[in-house]
């Protein structure tokens, strides 16, 4: 019998594991609250509810006798998910476990309780409890929502300026308008992609990220594949990975995790229950690797994965390179369909980009445009990166003047 899967989510995010869906003859319903998104055209089966909606959502599959839910690459149907598996009697992660995945200060918590050192941090809940931490930490700070994705409502603190004035900032971008404050460690910010089976980890690909130095932009410039540093670090990063996701009990699935690397050791950001966003799940773990993330979750689901999968690496250099757009209109996108079109180039979110178009305010790296691309080796790699930035010409009209995109420095 044709299985039937519930995927929660129908942006482009989601397309990839969506198409996998189709192609693997899965009778495929999509959820989301946004029937203009691109899955719906896919799905066997659409269903307009918030994904956030747990109850909602349960009576739908209920109603459909689905025999499986997942998502991919986004943090907020993950509770959900895991909360319908629950109830149906699905394979899933378990209420707890996603919760966990989905709550920075509980992540730290939990660190704490499995015996894992962790940076400084407190649960604040207004500006002043906030700037009395900062003054215990005494040194630059992050204040962040403990439920977002993206760096929605991220702020780096270096006085408690920064903290009145973008206190509700951050409160506003927690789906539970709770706020977390800790220390900001300096170091080399690794992302690292897993998969789980039976409880047991194995890595799948680990890079870095080489930040946006745009003031005010808590975002990055380019994520690269693989990692540059030590086989020692590259070990500890590793290990360190493992003993989370192992202690917080994920008993299978995806996993995204970011930490910070420096001479005192590796530490935890944060770390979620889903393959990477920005098509890392779906692009550039296949690029490095055999390992198919789409198929692996669909059958996943559908309690169809005994044995955790045998892995074999790829020896590539690949990733990403973001830009920002100024403030204004777009007058000129000359060069984008240039980059598209490269040989060497895959996944991007250039879609909506349109003359015309009104660009917003930018602190995270929702608003960035990325690009994919794979070479031989790192050497390749950084010219290639340096290639799109030649082609892509787009103009800006703002109240300076017309200006192009920004990619990791503002001018």
């Amino acid at each position: 019998m044709q299985k039937k899967v519930m995927i929660l989510g129908a942006n482009n995010f989601m397309l990839p594991l969506i198409k996998t869906a189709k192609k693997k003859g899965y009778y495929t319903i999509v959820v989301s609250p946004v029937s203009s998104e691109p899955g719906f055209e896919l799905a066997d089966e659409k269903v307009y509810v918030d994904l956030r909606d747990k109850e909602a959502v349960l009576n739908k599959a209920r109603e459909l006798n689905i025999d499986g839910i997942t998502t991919d690459q986004a943090e907020t149907p993950v509770r959900t998910v895991a909360y319908v598996a629950s109830k149906l009697g699905l394979p899933g992660i378990g209420e707890n476990i996603a919760e966990i995945f989905t709550n920075k200060y509980l992540m730290r918590e939990k660190c704490r309780e499995i015996g894992i050192d962790t940076i400084k941090y407190k649960l604040v809940s207004s500006a002043e409890e906030a700037i009395e931490f900062y003054k215990e930490i005494g040194r630059t700070a992050i204040m962040k929502p403990i439920d977002s994705a993206g760096s929605r409502g991220v702020v780096k603190i270096t006085s408690n300026k920064d903290i009145i004035n973008h206190f509700e900032y951050s409160k506003e971008a927690s789906k539970t308008g709770k706020v977390i404050i800790e220390e900001f460690i300096e170091g080399k910010e690794l992302l690292i992609d897993g998969v789980t089976v039976n409880n047991e980890y194995q890595m799948l690909i680990c890079g870095e990220y080489k930040k946006c130095q745009v003031p005010g932009v808590f975002s990055e410039y380019l994520g690269k594949y693989p990692a540059e540093i030590s086989e020692e670090q590259f070990e500890e990063a590793n290990m360190l990975v493992k003993k989370i996701v192992e202690g917080f009990g994920l008993p299978w699935g995806r996993t995204h995790t970011e930490v910070k690397v420096n001479d005192k050791g590796v530490w935890l950001m944060e770390t979620a229950a889903r393959g990477g966003g920005r098509y890392i799940s779906s692009g550039i773990v296949p690029m490095m690797t055999d390992f198919d993330s789409d198929e692996f979750l669909l059958a996943a689901c559908t309690g169809q994965i005994k044995d955790k999968p045998i892995i074999h690496y790829k020896n590539v250099s690949c990733g990403y390179v973001s830009m920002f757009m100024p403030v204004g209109e777009v007058v000129s996108i000359e060069g984008i369909r240039e980059a598209i079109e490269l040989p060497y180039t895959y996944s991007n979110n250039f879609d909506d980009i349109h003359v015309g178009m009104k660009t917003n305010a930018f602190m995270d790296k929702i608003e960035g445009r990325f690009i994919h691309l794979i070479a031989k080796n790192d050497e390749e790699f950084y010219q290639r990166v340096e290639e799109i930035k030649r082609i892509i010409k787009l103009k800006v009209k703002t109240k300076d003047g017309i200006e192009g995109p920004i990619w990791e420095n503002s001018k």
